[in-house]
């Protein structure tokens, strides 16, 4: 894996953003078996039958999957850094479209190491077939759950950045699973021991990534970028109800947002999240507010609410 050697300026200049083609090469690293956290074993269950029908449908997207399974280099083509928080897979679709045949051809020929394409990638215009197979994983496995999936990655943003408020990156980076190594003037993020990169004063986009990819987006010298996991994923995709004690005591809502709680969350992330809708979430939020159970905190233009111990103790 490459390291991406920084300066105390670069510092300055990281910041976050979110990735929905990000989510959909990890969902990729979880589906052909290379890494299954805890909890996506759940979410690869449900989708299941799907992924085996575009298997079967689509001979460019077996290719795909069966590169990522082997090969030490994902393509920069369509890994890269996103340009913000709003981008929407639609944008980053049309980018990996637009990339030249060349480029694209480079980049898979640089994946497979020496041995041959695989015949469906082996294509005149590599880049519109590589988005069609992405495109495909997107609308039939991942869009249906965007929303959710999409709260998460915003709920992990927002606690991240609070203890950046309060650590500082020292304390932040190995909390993402990315290592910080000092060497003089210098800072290494990533595993050392590959091949450095300079950043060159454009910074660094630390993505949240719900599959638990960890890798190094290199798009120089526009941006570069780091993916870790996200927090909270296992319980994204948990169906088991609330503890039957916890509800008779709350109710199944107020349960079922209180469990959900585990992290700062506004309301809008919990409707996302818990497929409730705004009037129920904020219903229940003030319920458990006013019992003590629920506080809330204001972070830029958002209200956050989080569990107070006497929550956590309940819950637990």
């Amino acid at each position: 894996m490459a390291h991406l050697q920084c300066t105390p300026e670069d510092l300055t200049k990281v910041r976050f953003g979110l990735s929905p083609m990000g989510q959909v090469v990890g969902s990729i690293s979880v589906l052909n078996g290379a890494s299954v956290p805890p909890g996506l074993s759940l979410w690869t269950a449900r989708v299941r039958a799907r992924y085996e029908r575009l298997l079967h449908a689509l001979p460019e997207l077996r290719a795909l999957i069966e590169l990522h399974r082997v090969t030490d280099y994902l393509p920069d083509f369509y890994c890269v850094p996103p340009d913000g928080l709003g981008t929407t897979f639609e944008q980053e679709l049309a980018a990996v479209r637009r990339v030249p045949a060349a480029r694209a051809r480079a980049d898979l020929l640089l994946s497979y190491r020496g041995r041959p394409l695989d015949p469906a990638l082996d294509v005149p215009d590599p880049s519109r077939v590589v988005a069609g197979a992405l495109e495909a994983l997107w609308r039939d496995l991942l869009a249906p759950d965007w929303p959710r999936l999409r709260a998460l990655l915003e709920r992990d943003i927002v606690q991240r950045a609070g203890r950046l408020a309060v650590y500082g990156w020292a304390q932040v980076f190995p909390g993402l699973d990315i290592d910080m190594v000092l060497d003089g003037d210098k800072i290494m993020l990533g595993k050392v021991g590959g091949n450095s990169h300079r950043l060159g004063g454009v910074g660094v986009v630390l993505m949240p990534n719900a599959f638990g990819v960890k890798c190094v987006y290199l798009d120089p010298p526009r941006a570069y970028g780091l993916t870790y996991p996200a927090l909270g994923v296992a319980a994204l995709w948990e169906s088991d109800a609330p503890a039957g004690g916890l509800v008779a005591l709350l109710g199944r809502g107020r349960a079922t947002v209180l469990l959900a709680l585990d992290g700062p969350a506004s309301t809008s992330q919990l409707v996302a999240q818990l497929s409730m809708t705004l009037g129920g979430v904020g219903d229940h939020l003030a319920v458990l507010r006013r019992a003590g159970l629920v506080s809330r905190s204001r972070s830029g233009r958002s209200v956050l609410y989080s569990r107070t111990p006497l929550g956590d103790a309940l819950v637990s």
